[in-house]
């Protein structure tokens, strides 16, 4: 599936893995929570998230960027449970197997973030954004 990349400066400087599109994007509160998120206003975000999650909770970009927004409120635990429901949702969401490759480095679970690597690589055999993100990020910390 194609998705569009909106790219944010989500993650540590200088690393930008692009964050999912919403869908729908009509939809007022996911757009101002993904905009809370990409702002770094992840303290806010997670409240309102949460509320658009209750009306949509299969949505794997919302999943994705509340993840993301517990991961950065230092909440890994809960960060790593919603990868997880995102990627039950998508197993192919890139944004979601890229962080969740984040998530592991920072856990140091290297391994597992490598095994998202090759993931990457086998969804998008000619690159995209998320794949050449997470292997910056897996070789940045070696």
């Amino acid at each position: 599936m194609m998705r569009l990349a909106v790219l944010a400066g989500l993650l540590a400087a200088g690393t930008a893995i692009a964050a999912p599109p919403l869908t729908p994007p009509e939809d007022p509160q996911a757009r101002e929570a993904a905009r809370l998120t990409q702002d770094g206003r992840y303290d806010l975000s997670v409240p309102l998230l949460e509320t658009v999650l209750a009306r949509r909770p299969d949505d794997p970009d919302l999943l994705t960027y509340l993840a993301l927004a517990l991961r950065r409120t230092g909440r890994p635990a809960e960060a790593e449970a919603r990868y997880a429901q995102a990627l039950a949702r998508d197993p192919e969401h890139l944004p979601a197997i890229a962080y969740q490759g984040v998530l592991y480095l920072e856990t140091g679970r290297r391994g597992m973030a490598e095994a998202n690597l090759r993931r990457l690589e086998a969804l998008c055999p000619f690159s995209c954004p998320e794949r050449e993100d997470l292997a910056r990020e897996i070789a940045l910390r070696r």
